[in-house]
């Protein structure tokens, strides 16, 4: 039977109250008796699991990964994998990451009242866009366990049927294997999409790409009302380009969630607040502490654990404690990837710090490593002039490191490779390499030694 009324009604407001420590104990209650947890004693309180379980890396999990890859049960956690799903390496080598029952539910009771909440206060009534990206990789299992599911799938049953009706493009089009005919289809759905009033997307470099494409989006769209997108790190520039194209639309910066689980969703406030389903951690020079123990504009790694298996797992992810929100809620606003590090001759450039450095360069642009002239080179789709290639030196300079090394003359001058296509090289590459598209992160810094030559041949 079709909904009736306003269908974003339906959606379910809460899922499941609960507080960090009470999730952990049934948590471990639920896989005290699997390998990884029985060998460490079976912790059952907050303390006990602290003082025994180890803090960890992926590399760290990879011997018990591949015993359940083979096929063993209760490993890391009760029973087996419903499903498996790739990080896509955009950063380094891709990472497989394991997904029970109730961890992928998680993501559920995590993701479901922020969508309730945000059309509940922004009225939204019409259509909506959820980014759906080309199914450019080919279907893949482990045993009868796929690897990836469909976006539907994180957020349930009941709220996936709302959006499947709501949804301004079909979700047909995820299974397309054409790029090319996923843009055209996905543009003709959206140009005639006069009832829009919601767009989430991962990174605003992808919905900035489809504008260009759609030249009078506000007569396209005279309903839009919201944008949910990263709005941090590397993507802060890409954000505000993309409120100058829609300058009538609210932006909303969208939480901290990766493959491995949910941080933060937007609150009350639109502030991203950490979410209550998962236990969190957050490192500071070695000390690791709690979310009671944060100290107001200080910086964290955070360590998180999850349903799946991740145990106190080293994110690589920075975040700033800024608060909390009117309910209390504790404000993590994303700094960037801290394990993101160049270092040709000790420099140690950090993704974050080159992200703020290339504030003021138009366009899409980032900083990668040629390890043959030991240098830095800016790709950008636009031409860059002397004056500011000297101003983005000159920002790399107040890194001590780095200026060191220049008047050393161990590291050659900034140079650019102006690429039109940037960033379809940059797309191309990393859908290759296990990424969906829409989940193509904008960092601005690469240090892996294949770049560079991706920029200086022809595109295909």
């Amino acid at each position: 039977m079709p909904m009736t009324g306003n269908p974003w009604a339906t959606l379910p407001a809460s899922a499941n109250e609960t507080t960090p420590s009470v999730w952990l104990q049934a948590m471990l209650s639920r896989n005290a008796s699997a390998c990884y947890l029985s060998q460490l004693g079976s912790p059952h309180t907050v303390q006990s699991f602290r003082d025994r379980v180890p803090l960890c890396h992926y590399e760290d999990l990879l011997a018990w990964l591949d015993r359940m890859q083979r096929g063993e049960r209760d490993v890391l956690f009760d029973g087996s994998p419903i499903a498996w799903e790739r990080t896509g390496g955009s950063s380094g080598g891709g990472k497989l990451i394991p997904y029970s029952a109730p961890g992928l539910l998680d993501f559920q009771h995590c993701l479901v009242p922020w969508l309730a909440r945000t059309v509940s206060q922004n009225s939204i009534s019409g259509s909506a866009y959820f980014s759906i990206s080309p199914a450019t990789r080919a279907a893949e299992w482990i045993g009868q366990v796929p690897i990836g599911l469909p976006d539907g799938a994180y957020l349930g049953a009941q709220a996936g049927a709302v959006l499947a009706q709501q949804s301004a493009v079909p979700s047909a089009l995820g299974a397309l294997r054409d790029p090319v005919q996923w843009r055209e289809q996905t543009l003709a759905a959206l140009r005639q999409a006069s009832a829009l009033e919601l767009i989430s997307v991962w990174s605003p470099t992808f919905l900035l790409r489809l504008l260009d494409d759609i030249p009078n989006p506000r007569a396209c769209w005279p309903r839009l009302k919201l944008i949910s997108c990263w709005t941090c790190g590397s993507a802060h520039r890409y954000a505000q380009q993309l409120q100058q194209r829609l300058p009538w639309v609210k932006i909303q910066p969208k939480g901290l969630l990766s493959t491995e689980g949910v941080v933060t969703v937007p609150g009350v406030d639109d502030a991203p607040v950490l979410v209550r389903h998962g236990f969190f951690e957050f490192l500071n020079q070695n000390h690791c502490l709690l979310e009671s123990e944060l100290v107001l504009n200080q910086e964290y790694e955070v360590v998180i654990t999850t349903a799946s298996g991740l145990y106190r797992y080293r994110t690589g992810d920075l975040v700033r404690f800024a608060g909390r929100d009117s309910g209390g809620n504790a404000i993590l606003e994303f700094m960037g990837r801290g394990a993101l590090v160049s270092d040709l001759v000790g420099e140690k450039l950090t993704e974050r710090f080159v992200s703020h450095c290339l504030d003021g360069i138009g366009g899409f642009a980032m900083l990668i490593a040629d390890p043959v002239r030991t240098g830095y080179v800016l790709v950008c789709e636009r031409q860059t002039s002397r004056q500011q290639l000297e101003a983005l030196e000159m920002k790399l300079n107040a890194n001590p490191q780095y200026a060191y090394a220049r008047d050393l003359g161990q590291l050659a001058p900034l140079r650019a490779l102006v690429c039109p296509q940037a960033f379809s090289i940059v797309e191309r590459t990393l859908l290759v390499r296990g990424s969906r598209l829409g989940d193509v992160k904008p960092l601005a810094l690469r240090a892996e030694a294949f770049w560079l030559s991706l920029f200086e041949e022809p595109p295909p």
